[in-house]
């Protein structure tokens, strides 16, 4: 065993070694680009659960639009229909002409309320997409703050270092002590003195 095997424990133990903080650089970047993921993740579900309040508000005022609408084409209806029977000298406060104008009221109020519900409806739909994106981005929260770069840094580090300890003891156990010299029963020495 002489200086081919102390350079070979030097060598494998130094890429180990180098291999160990690779590892603990990269498991650190990777944490940290996961955290940021999530933390932007959770950022476009509010957003979203934004969008669908908005989107529920537009819908709510879309249906009191249409009410308003409805309602005018109603008076409207109404105002021709009391024009028409009045001109054919039909009394308007009882029989079939009131009976008209008393329906005319009735299914325009339905067709107001059927807008009206029609909105709400489109509304809660609205709503519940956004509760979900607001459920999304509370994941995403606990999440990122479930992911410590740290952490996954120092696990890192301590597998490495058994990896580089559990080389360091084969090599040692074999009496070549990597960066340390060949062990002497009397004793350990540098590396050089196995020039000798």
């Amino acid at each position: 065993m002489g200086i081919e095997a102390l350079t070979l424990a030097n060598v494998a133990t130094a890429a180990q070694i180098a291999g160990a903080v690779t590892s603990t650089v990269g498991s650190y970047n990777k944490a940290k680009g996961e955290r940021a993921a999530a933390n932007y993740n959770a950022a476009v579900a509010r957003n979203n659960a934004q969008m669908s309040e908005w989107m529920a508000e537009d819908a709510v005022r879309r249906g009191q639009d249409a009410k308003r609408k409805t309602q005018l084409q109603t008076a409207q209806l109404k105002g021709r229909q009391r024009a028409m029977l009045a001109e054919r000298g039909i009394d308007l406060g009882e029989g079939s002409a009131l009976d008209l104008l008393t329906d005319t009221d009735l299914f325009g109020q339905i067709d107001a309320n059927t807008a009206v519900a029609n909105a709400a409806r489109e509304a809660y739909g609205y709503r519940s997409q956004g509760a979900g994106f607001l459920a999304e981005e509370a994941m995403q929260r606990m999440r990122a703050d479930s992911i410590s770069p740290g952490k996954s840094a120092l696990t890192s580090a301590l597998t490495g270092a058994g990896s580089v300890a559990s080389t360091w003891y084969s090599f040692s156990s074999k009496g070549v002590t990597p960066f340390g010299g060949k062990k002497k029963s009397a004793g350990w020495t540098s590396g050089y003195d196995l020039i000798d």
